[in-house]
């Protein structure tokens, strides 16, 4: 009789990254460290430089196998994701096909959002919309805020499914079910989110999703996002930019362009491919422990930083529920680039943001020996 797998043995593993071996690394919310492997893989794309144009196949071979991976993390049929060069670029695809009709010109954000996706929306104005951020007063995804404005006029409704900002994580089915009644849109960056807060599209139902590699994803280098675009909704949308990678025929130098099937059409010229040999192992190394094993581990690991953030004192601006935070938590602690230099120092990784947020960010190799170190450290430095 088959049971559910056994849980990954994350102490054992924790020797396949190198910088766990050197640091007590919590800034996988930022910059997640990579596997070795990744550096076998960024050797044999250094290997293909000297191919020249000879390398092109071997490059589209690891293109395709990519994407094939980033639809089994989603759970997304084929032809659904498409490689982009940043998240703020794949939301751009998508808004370029929007414009306003009549009576539909709003587009609604949240003041959680990563600020490069802010002003994207934002710059929307300039073509016609009136664009809405929706305020959050308690650090929580302003679920019923969105609800509230989501009516005929709202074209595209943007969010976070985990905020930077705050560490929240969204409830998506309220926001999408009502979306869709009523016609909008729901463009979700689920940057901070993939990797480490388990992700069904189909079963999410979401229009548009867009992440990347570098975080939670454990890849090697930036450069690289992805675009999901749900099946039936790719098909009725015409890229306003297209390219010679979205064509329906890669390389056939047609003189006309053809849209690729599903979200493919909206990649454009050649991509950065070093991004995508380094992207791979951290990718394969989340697919074979498991999302949902590493989201349980990261639950554990951030219930044990919030407990010593108590003890010691320390204010949380990380929603507390399990269902409503993301990988990360964020102390409200004054001077943090301060007290992460000091950290930092000291061989501890974390980051900060404006606005008096400190943030850190697990990752499922770390122990909780190591939780107590950061948590301890913040509060001496702050003293």
């Amino acid at each position: 009789m088959s049971g559910a797998p056994p849980a990954p043995d994350f102490a054992a593993l924790r020797a396949r990254f190198p910088v766990l071996r050197e640091r007590t690394y919590f800034d996988t919310q930022s910059v997640g460290p990579f596997p070795e492997q990744m550096l076998i893989d960024l050797d044999e794309y250094r290997r293909t430089l000297f191919l020249r144009n000879r390398g092109m196949a071997l490059w589209i071979e690891r293109m395709e196998e990519l994407i094939g991976l980033l639809e089994r993390l989603l759970a997304a049929p084929r032809d659904a994701v498409a490689l982009m060069p940043s998240a703020t670029a794949a939301q751009a695809a998508i808004a370029a096909t929007q414009v306003p009709r009549g009576r539909r010109d709003r587009i609604l954000y949240t003041a959680l959002d990563f600020h490069s996706s802010q002003y994207l929306w934002e710059a929307q104005k300039r073509r016609g919309f009136q664009v809405i951020e929706v305020p959050s007063t308690d650090g929580a995804t302003p679920t019923n805020g969105l609800v509230e404005r989501i009516d005929e006029r709202v074209a595209v409704v943007a969010l976070s499914l985990v905020s930077p900002r705050t560490g929240a994580l969204a409830d998506l089915r309220a926001i999408v079910e009502v979306a869709r009644a009523r016609g909008a849109l729901v463009v979700v960056d689920a940057y901070q989110a993939v990797g480490v807060v388990p992700i069904d599209v189909a079963a999410l139902d979401v229009d548009v999703l867009v992440g990347g590699t570098h975080k939670w994803l454990c890849g090697g280098s930036t450069g690289l996002s992805f675009l999901y675009v749900r099946p039936a909704l790719a098909e009725s949308l015409e890229p306003v930019y297209p390219g010679w990678i979205g064509h329906r025929e890669m390389v056939g130098f047609a003189p006309s362009y053809e849209p690729a099937r599903g979200a493919r059409r909206f990649m454009q010229g050649s991509p950065a491919i070093e991004p995508v040999y380094t992207a791979r192992a951290g990718l394969q190394f989340v697919l074979d422990a498991g999302v949902e094993a590493i989201r349980a581990r990261n639950l554990s690991l951030t219930e044990r930083l919030m407990a010593r953030a108590d003890e010691r004192g320390l204010s949380i601006r990380t929603p507390r529920p399990p269902h409503a935070r993301g990988g990360s938590i964020c102390l409200a602690v004054e001077e943090g680039e301060r007290i992460v230099a000091e950290l930092a120092r000291d061989g501890i990784d974390i980051d900060t943001r404006p606005g008096g947020v400190l943030r850190v960010g697990p990752h499922a190799c770390n122990t909780e020996e190591e939780c107590d170190r950061v948590i301890d450290a913040i509060g001496r430095a702050r003293n």
